[in-house]
């Protein structure tokens, strides 16, 4: 049967707010009380405004957080402008309205053309309007933009040398086998080609997926590094001088498939070749390779964590999880798989599996910052503080410019008590990383509430 909705009467709002304070009930024929005219809202205002005096920033990836209160809900108009000859280097202004209160910007360095700030001095001016129109008094504070060397671009796509890869790679050696090299590029100039598989980088180890996935995050341009590879079975020595990133990347989904056409008998250079269209959103072109691949390769471990990339990459969370259980039976020391399934688990909402899994690949892959950084958010989320805050410390000493560090360090540090350093690793992890529409929903979930 449905539920009979009554009307609200002015007498039954009475009543109800005397029996909620436990007064008398007032007649239905109560006075009408006076009314008045609503008091003015308050003006919009800025304040507080923090900014670092001096922002050491990656060259090509220069951000930075301003913090600022709000008197009122406005909307926020940031204009970044060179000390010298008072130049707008850009504005922005927020789409929608922020409530009163401590707000933080995250402020990507560049100019309105979309180019990088250049190292100097600036200043940033802030206003607020409401929604009336009304604007406040503006607010400025200086900096100086110092950059560091930029992120180098390495120009070839590399898979770990699996044990389904060892035979194709042609060597016992851990590392990362080259599938293919970008053409007139930095790492064809140091000397490496298709098929080499390079055991370390600036005289570290990657033997694992986790060592490479950090020594990429950490890798120079205008700084040449050392390379040790294996080309059939002798160990070479070379040095990279790798190009800046911003250099426009070479087209490697077509030298990959030249590649596997020339080496058509070759299951690491089509795994290669898929999870290359699956990194790059090229969902559907991957999943026709795979389809057409041999059974063998469909159901060895490598395809199977790759089918589950794709599904994963799909929002086919179910679907992915089996992909990564199946690669997981047929390589059980496939730390991927693993954190693939925590992966997976997560977006099923099975929080204590999840945290399992993350917890195992960080096992089989001690050297890999993601899996103990996953593994410390999965923590969070189960309420064990103690555990996720060194799972966090773990993922930053292994990777201190990895953003999925920082991030649940500081969010682990503020639950344990610690705000001030917290908020100091928050800060560092809000910009690092890449995913903006990401690190605006941390600060408003983390950083804006615990810095008022």
């Amino acid at each position: 049967m449905a539920r009979v909705l009554r009307p609200v009467t002015v007498a039954s709002l009475i009543a109800t707010a005397a029996l909620a304070i436990g007064a008398p009930v007032a007649s239905a024929q109560a006075p009408t009380p006076t009314t008045t005219a609503p008091a003015a809202a308050a003006p919009p205002k800025v304040d507080s405004l923090r900014l670092p005096r001096t922002i050491a920033a990656q060259q090509g990836h220069a951000r930075f957080l301003v913090g600022l209160r709000l008197a009122t809900r406005s909307k926020v108009t940031v204009q970044v402008i060179a000390a010298s000859g008072g130049r707008v280097v850009q504005t922005r202004t927020d789409a929608t309205a922020r409530p009163a209160g401590r707000a933080y910007l995250r402020i990507e360095a560049v100019d309105s053309a979309g180019f990088q700030m250049l190292a100097g001095n600036y200043r940033v001016r802030v206003q607020a309007a409401d929604d009336q129109g009304r604007v406040s008094p503006a607010v400025e504070a200086p900096f100086r933009l110092r950059l560091t060397e930029p992120h180098g671009l390495f120009d070839a796509y590399t898979v770990p040398v699996w044990p389904a890869f060892r035979r194709q790679a042609g060597t016992t050696a851990a590392g990362q086998l080259v599938a293919v090299v970008g053409p007139k590029g930095s790492v064809v100039a140091a000397g490496l080609r298709r098929g080499d598989v390079i055991t370390s980088v600036g005289g570290k180890s990657v033997a694992t997926r986790g060592a490479w996935d950090t020594a990429m995050r950490g890798l120079l341009s205008e700084t040449p590094v050392a390379i040790e590879y294996v080309r059939k079975g002798a160990t070479v020595s070379t040095t990279l001088d790798a190009a800046p990133d911003w250099e426009a990347a070479p087209d490697l989904a077509k030298s990959l498939a030249v590649a596997v056409k020339r080496e058509p008998r070759s299951p690491a250079y089509a795994v290669a070749q898929a999870r290359q269209l699956v990194d790059t959103g090229k969902l559907t072109e991957a999943r026709a390779l795979m389809t057409a691949w041999p059974k063998a390769w469909r159901t060895s471990a490598p395809g199977e964590l790759v089918a589950g990339e794709l599904l994963g990459k799909q929002n086919r969370w179910k679907q992915a999880l089996g992909a990564y259980n199946r690669a997981r039976k047929r390589d059980p020391a496939m730390a991927a798989a693993e954190y693939g399934r925590g992966q997976a688990l997560s977006a099923l909402g099975k929080g204590g599996p999840s945290r399992a899994a993350f917890a195992a690949a960080a096992r089989l892959d001690p050297t890999d910052a993601a899996a103990a950084g996953f593994h410390s958010y999965a923590l969070l989320a189960g309420g064990d503080v103690p555990g996720a805050l060194a799972a966090a410390q773990r993922a930053v000493s292994l990777d201190p410019r990895y953003a999925d560090a920082f991030l649940p360090f500081g969010i682990s540090l503020i639950k344990s008590g610690d705000k001030a350093a917290g908020v100091k690793a928050l800060r560092r992890g809000l910009v690092l990383l890449e995913d903006a529409d990401r690190a605006d929903d941390l600060i408003a979930a983390h950083l804006s509430p615990t810095d008022p």
